[in-house]
């Protein structure tokens, strides 16, 4: 019978659905019947909890990705990118700083002198 459970709730409604609490609830009342041993229960909950675990990580790591798909076919940059660009930004700010003190003061570059 509770081979028949453990793979209901892996296979099926799974430990995302039936929460840690409710889980220990429906275990302890199995026990107080005496249809498990308080080992059982233990060993029960655990695995049940980790493969909650593992499946709730599973599910992140595909929805990650399916926003990533989605971006990506949107056109927007990347973490990388953005940090490329940045970097760019900086270089070429430093170049224009470089050059306008380089040219006379109060000369902005790029504009003819005032008349």
């Amino acid at each position: 019978m509770w081979d028949l459970v453990k793979k209901s709730l892996a296979f099926g409604i799974g430990a995302a659905v039936v929460t840690g609490d409710k889980l220990r609830e429906f275990v302890d009342e199995a026990v107080s019947r005496g249809e498990m041993s308080r080992d059982e229960a233990k060993k029960f909950v655990d695995e049940v909890m980790k493969r909650g675990e593992e499946e709730q990580r599973n599910i992140q790591c595909r929805i990650r990705e399916q926003v990533n798909k989605m971006l990506k076919e949107a056109g927007a940059a990347d973490s990388n990118r953005v940090e490329a660009l940045e970097r760019r930004i900086q270089l070429l700010e430093e170049k224009l700083a470089a050059a306008q003190s380089a040219s006379q003061p109060g000369e902005p570059i790029g504009e003819e002198p005032a008349k």
